[in-house]
């Protein structure tokens, strides 16, 4: 029996109308863009009020898939550097409220879904309450409560994301997302190395920074990403790098893998040109801790000692002699007054002042510290009383865990490490979990 509807005249006219009202939308949105153009309203806004408005659709109707774009929006810096370069309003904090909104509809209507918790989140509670009692005792806490402010957006950034990527599907949308964001900045890096045209920063995605390579090498421009500090685009970049072998090892198709071999190209370029030596040595550390975790399969290793011969061979003689520094952490020669080790280089120098510094704050306040963000405003008092000659970079100390210890005492050094020994702990239970189901790909992730 046929059940083809007859063409009525009716159904000839709504056949009709639907192309013409997708021509008259059409018409109508190239009036409002020439329009537009036609005025002061930059060309930026006319890319981004659409982009924001999918989103917003996305984050009332699909809220998993918004959740996916706010981790690449965040991790890309691309609302900072809207706001900062174009007067773009945050993109960021209206994201967060709506799939906040979502969460909290779910959980009080239809199915009820309860929110997801987790140890971990008690121990970043816990540090939370370590850096407002900062209020009371620092010297400044008017810094203190900068870092308040930060961390309670970011607390709420984290409670959302657990509990909207709550599955391995969105999860490994996630990593993908992040590739995609790690090769557009490491491509963009390249490009400027490759031209030297180092004043283009691409809308402030890809900002250089004028800084010391080697003694005896003229200073030169080095890869600052989005925020302009080379060691910060280091270490955003060299962390997609497990992320990008894994995916080029389990990539669903032929196209998947290659991408995936081109953003670890690209983020391993992107971590070259930052001239970032503990970027350097946490990459090589990572590379190699993910090799003993996972099978490599020949023809990839085959591939990266490729790779890494042609980034090597491309590379700029610069990278060469910023590597060779590392030497300079080596012990020096004792009958070789010339040869003074670690005391050989000023920025050396200057690093070890300020985690002397740090560790002098640390003894001077065991339990609580100096208080949030503190640390810079009280350099240069701790500076005299070591009788330094170089009292420049105020900036926190180069060490992340003498950082907590001096502005958190011993107090907000365990709640941190709380923190990270289970989020390691998490990621083990998971990788021998899928590894016990079976499901390597998923177990190799883990490892990432």
């Amino acid at each position: 029996m046929n059940h083809t509807p007859a063409l009525s005249k009716a159904n000839l006219l709504d056949l009709a109308r639907r192309p013409m009202a997708i021509v008259l939308a059409m018409v109508g949105v190239s009036l409002l863009y020439g329009m537009a153009l036609g005025s002061s309203i930059q060309p930026l806004w006319l890319i981004a009020a659409p982009i924001a408005a999918g989103v917003a659709l996305a984050a009332i109707f699909k809220p998993e898939l918004a959740a996916i774009a706010l981790v690449g929006i965040t991790w890309g810096y691309i609302s900072e550097t809207a706001n900062k370069f174009h007067g773009v309003p945050s993109l960021t904090k209206p994201l967060v409220g709506l799939l906040a909104a979502a969460l909290i509809v779910r959980r009080f209507t239809g199915k009820r879904t309860p929110f997801v918790t987790d140890a971990t989140t008690w121990w970043m509670l816990s540090y939370f309450f370590v850096i407002c009692l900062g209020l009371i005792y620092a010297r400044y806490p008017d810094r203190v409560l900068l870092l308040v402010n930060d961390f309670a957006k970011d607390f709420v950034l984290f409670l959302v994301l657990i509990n909207l990527l709550s599955t391995t599907k969105s999860f490994e949308r996630t990593i993908w997302l992040l590739l995609v964001v790690g090769a557009v900045l490491g491509s963009l890096t390249m490009y400027q190395e490759v031209t030297h045209n180092y004043e283009s920063t691409f809308g402030g995605l890809a900002r250089m920074k004028l800084a010391q390579i080697a003694e005896g090498i003229q200073d030169r421009p080095r890869a600052g990403g989005p925020t302009s500090e080379p060691l910060a685009f280091g270490q955003q970049l060299l962390v997609l790098v497990p992320f990008g072998l894994w995916a080029m090892i389990h990539g669903r198709s032929l196209f998947a893998r290659g991408f995936a071999a081109y953003a670890t190209i690209a983020c391993l370029a992107g971590v070259g040109l930052s001239f970032s030596r503990s970027s350097y040595l946490a990459l090589a550390a990572a590379l190699a801790l993910f090799a003993l975790h996972i099978r490599l399969n020949p023809r990839y290793m085959l591939l990266m000692v490729m790779i890494g011969g042609v980034l090597l061979w491309t590379a700029p003689p610069e990278f060469t002699a910023r590597f060779q520094t590392l030497q300079n952490l080596l012990p020096g020669d004792a009958f070789n007054p010339e040869d003074q080790g670690v005391q050989s280089e000023a920025s050396y120098e200057m690093r070890s002042i300020q985690l002397g510094i740090a560790f002098d704050m640390f003894a001077d306040h065991p339990i609580v510290g100096v208080g949030a963000w503190n640390f810079s405003p009280l350099y240069p008092e701790y500076v005299n009383k070591r009788g330094s000659a170089i009292a420049e970079g105020f900036g926190p100390p180069h060490n992340y865990y003498l950082e907590i210890a001096s502005e958190h005492g011993v107090i907000g050094l365990i709640t941190i490490l709380g923190v990270l020994v289970l989020a390691f702990v998490r990621l083990r239970t998971a990788q021998r979990l899928f590894m016990l189901l079976g499901d390597t790909r998923l177990s190799e992730l883990a490892v990432a």
